[in-house]
């Protein structure tokens, strides 16, 4: 469930450096007499994981456990992949915020100006009644918590359960999902060239994994637990065989 829930998460986050940047660069920045640049606006997703990790282990999951929210691995992946897709939901629309106001401008001054004419460095004076570029902090905030509830707890829930000589090829499977994620970037892609729709698109694809995996935990949350359980029992056996030939050796020594 993991392997599936990383290579779609991990295709969904590369956006933030692909397409989110090209919507970046058809709105315009300016705050004062400073512009933030598109490629600035990554910094706020480490600033966010940086702050909202504590914030989510202090408060939100306390919060949960509080008003009767479980805080299992499943229901913290599924609402993190929840989030995910919520984000991209966010982003189709200010993206159709951003072709409203192209509309608006190609009515008044009979243009017939599209989406990709407004990245041009040429074509500023489009940029200057657009959608501001911090208006995508929303979603950058709302993939970012998704981002903690679902890699945080899927590196513990693989370190949880996966046998003692399996743990760290488990964890690095997990991170190796992301290229895969890459390589899906590149065929849906292809899918459509309306930003709207390809947003929808893949929010749509992370609700199914919502719902794949929903589905496999429901299955397999029973056995994994009687494993791990097998898997404690057995290592407090090997602890209390060894401490005890540890004991009867010491008193050997002694006698």
């Amino acid at each position: 469930k993991q392997w599936y829930q990383r290579r779609v998460r991990g295709a969904i986050f590369q956006q933030q450096g692909s397409t989110w940047i090209l919507q970046l660069q058809a709105m315009q920045g300016m705050v004062g007499n400073f512009e933030v640049k598109p490629d600035q606006m990554q910094i706020f997703n480490p600033l966010l994981i940086l702050v909202l990790i504590p914030t989510f282990e202090m408060v939100v999951y306390p919060l949960m456990k509080k008003i009767g929210i479980p805080t299992t691995p499943m229901v913290r992946i599924v609402s993190g992949m929840v989030l995910t897709a919520l984000s991209f939901v966010i982003a189709a629309i200010v993206q159709t915020q951003i072709e409203a106001r192209l509309d608006t401008y190609n009515t008044i001054h009979s243009t017939n100006y599209t989406f990709n004419e407004l990245h041009l460095e040429a074509n500023e004076f489009l940029r200057e009644n657009q959608v501001h570029r911090l208006a995508l902090i929303p979603q950058i905030f709302v993939l970012t918590c998704g981002e903690i509830m679902c890699s945080i707890t899927g590196l513990e829930f693989a370190y949880a359960y996966a046998p003692v000589s399996m743990k760290s090829v488990c964890q690095s499977l997990l991170l190796l999902s992301n290229s895969v994620g890459n390589f899906l970037v590149i065929i849906f892609k292809k899918a459509t060239s309306n930003y709207v729709e390809m947003f929808i698109m893949w929010a749509g694809l992370q609700m199914v994994g919502v719902v794949l995996i929903v589905v496999i935990c429901l299955v397999m949350q029973g056995p994994l637990e009687e494993f791990k359980a097998a898997a404690a029992a057995s290592a407090s056996r090997k602890y209390a065989t060894k401490m005890t030939g540890k004991e009867n050796h010491d008193s050997d020594e002694k006698s």
